[in-house]
């Protein structure tokens, strides 16, 4: 690798961060609202692949235990959001 250029630094460092990312957001979004639901099955199922080939042994008995009790503590807070105060 060669001499790092100071301007290339400079340049990287003034980018407007925030348009940077509003533009990538936007791009989501429009991916997800075309996206069929067979297609977000076949994303997922590609990240699931992608990830075990890091880390065959993913997810754990340890790391499915904290996401299934993760669930169960947002399936109440959301039971619990919806049912209407008693006044």
């Amino acid at each position: 690798m060669g001499p790092v250029n100071a301007a290339d630094i400079q340049d990287f460092c003034a980018r407007d961060w925030r348009l940077i990312e509003r533009v990538k957001t936007d791009c989501w979004v429009e991916q997800k609202a075309a996206a069929s639901p067979s297609a977000a099955i076949e994303l997922a199922a590609g990240l699931l692949q992608y990830a075990r080939r890091l880390r065959p042994d993913w997810p754990n008995t340890t790391e499915r235990e904290a996401d299934l009790a993760s669930h169960i503590r947002l399936a109440g807070m959301l039971q619990r959001a919806s049912q209407k105060p008693s006044c």
